[in-house]
């Protein structure tokens, strides 16, 4: 009888720490959202800028922004982004509840300001162009946050990262971008100088060929990182054009690499096969080592220079090292960046 009443009293006893621990679950879910708090941060440009944090609203003026701010789950808090964003493969069809702001160089503030963003996210360029001011003037933060450049992309990643709230994502794409350069590094790293892959890299969008990369541009750092040289790097100046009669010195142009809008990348080779035939029918392009031996190669923007440069080194590091290379598929990589922080299976063709 004893031992019935003591079983029951403990019945009784679980049974009310049941309901304690459903209602205090109840009072959490009931809990009000944090409020934000304003936090200063240090933007890629050096500015302090003083933002509400988290974010809820955000419009990313690069399509690497936008991109970048996808791959850490926010796009959702997207709320405006520039003309050509959302006519990119792949990112586009994320952002249908965004409000295009027109072109990054010259977004319609007016615009903007309707959509009530916590802050506006772009290039160093707008500080420039005065942009930056004009926001500010209207209430709204602008930080300078590129995500395209060799020497701060890390950095610029972490502080997106930051912005948005999404540290461990941030750090989670960054584990990625640095098992691909690794392996990059690691495999060309007994590479002699006089071994290096001779190459021209054009600047002309597929249009203009002899539009390339001098002394002054960072394009020369991506070159180096695949064991190869970029063939203009001695000339001054940072974007410029070459003669024909300079192509027609160079016989040592062993690779030749071009790019094309991210817009025109389709789930077939055709636009990169037209930007190389380019190359392979004209009479001055046509007579190079590259052009002779059929070592000419075009890939998409996105991987040539943008957020997922590291999947473009590694189609370069084949092109210009296919020996060391040979079991690497540079597609199976960028396969699984889609699957992993975009949620899409890789459909389209960025390199020829």
């Amino acid at each position: 009888m004893k031992l019935k009443k003591y079983m029951i009293l403990i019945l009784i006893c679980v049974l009310g720490c049941m309901l304690i621990v459903v209602g205090c679950e109840k009072s959490d879910s009931k809990k009000e959202p944090k409020e934000p708090t304003t936090v200063t941060i240090i933007d890629s440009a050096g500015n302090e800028v003083k933002i509400l944090h988290p974010v809820n609203r955000i419009i990313t003026l690069t399509a690497d922004n936008t991109e970048l701010a996808i791959v850490l789950g926010d796009e959702d808090k997207i709320v405006g982004v520039s003309d050509e964003a959302v006519n990119y493969a792949e990112i586009g069809d994320k952002l249908t509840r965004a409000a295009t702001v027109g072109h990054f160089r010259e977004p319609n503030l007016e615009k903007i300001a309707v959509l009530k963003p916590d802050v506006v996210i772009g290039y160093e360029t707008s500080i420039e162009k005065g942009i930056k001011d004009k926001l500010e003037s209207m209430g709204i933060p602008f930080i300078v946050c590129e995500c395209n450049k060799f020497e701060t992309f890390e950095k610029d990643v972490e502080l997106m990262g930051r912005i948005l709230g999404k540290e461990d994502k941030a750090k989670e794409f960054l584990t990625f971008h640095h098992s691909v350069m690794n392996m990059i590094k690691e495999r060309t790293k007994n590479i002699r100088p006089d071994q290096r892959t001779q190459v021209y890299l054009s600047g002309g969008w597929g249009k203009e060929p002899c539009v390339t990369f001098g002394k002054e541009s960072d394009i020369n750092l991506y070159l180096n990182t695949v064991g190869a040289i970029n063939i203009a790097s001695e000339l001054p100046g940072n974007k410029i054009t070459v003669s024909p009669e300079w192509v027609l010195t160079q016989d040592n142009i062993e690779v030749i690499i071009d790019h094309i809008a991210s817009t025109q990348i389709k789930p077939t080779t055709e636009p990169l096969i037209e930007v190389k035939k380019i190359y392979m029918s004209d009479p001055v392009w046509a007579k190079t080592t590259a052009a002779r031996e059929g070592r000419v190669h075009i890939m998409g923007w996105r991987v040539y220079k943008g957020l997922r440069f590291s999947i473009g080194l590694l189609y370069c590091a084949k092109w210009c090292h296919p020996n060391l290379f040979n079991d690497i598929d540079p597609e199976k990589y960028h396969s699984e960046y889609m699957q992993k922080f975009l949620g899409l299976e890789l459909q389209n063709v960025w390199g020829q």
